[in-house]
């Protein structure tokens, strides 16, 4: 395996979804550099969900998002992006390249398109108060499922169950679970 076989991975106290959004301030030289590298590159990078071990070094969860730059600039040292998600991957391997993390990833398949039940009228109404231009109707449960789950107020643990769901129609139904749950339902 070549250096060019392995994905940088920016690990982090979130979770990014595809098809969603995610806002970041960059300051770390090392997250410098890697975004540099993306943007010179075209290269999407890898966001993974991690666990520290409290010796500077964490762990990524084993299923991430790829994460597109697709706004930024900044100032005095802080870079600030636009990402938005890619496919979602599963880290085949790991390692630590000096203070970076990178993967050799495995991308999933696409979910399939399905639309949203009748059922998941509040869910439609959340999101279309959260997208506002397009209509909550003309977006297909696997994507809906997707900016609900970066939006939704829950721990890093949680959306990183949602972002397992294989299934567009089960996720929606455990984001109006955890909805309840968080009394915003």
């Amino acid at each position: 395996m070549t250096d060019t076989d392995w994905t940088p991975l920016f690990l982090l106290r979130t979770v990014l979804f595809p098809k969603a959004l995610l806002g970041l301030r960059i300051f770390e030289p090392r997250y410098l550099d890697m975004i540099s590298a993306s943007l010179r590159q075209g290269r999407d990078f890898g966001i993974c969900l991690s666990h520290s071990w409290g010796d500077g070094h964490a762990e990524p969860e084993l299923v991430g998002t790829l994460a597109r730059i697709v706004d930024w600039g900044g100032e005095a040292g802080v870079l600030q992006i636009q990402v938005q998600g890619q496919e979602r991957f599963t880290i085949q391997d790991w390692r630590y390249d000096g203070l970076l993390a990178v993967a050799s990833i495995h991308c999933w398949v696409a979910e399939p398109i399905v639309p949203m039940r009748r059922e998941n009228e509040v869910l439609r109404r959340i999101l279309e108060d959260l997208i506002g231009k397009v209509p909550a109707t003309e977006i297909d449960a696997s994507s809906a499922g997707m900016i609900l789950a970066q939006a939704l107020p829950a721990s890093p643990e949680e959306k990183q169950q949602l972002l397992v769901i294989q299934d567009p129609i089960e996720r929606l139904r455990r984001i109006a679970d955890l909805l309840g749950q968080h009394g915003g339902a």
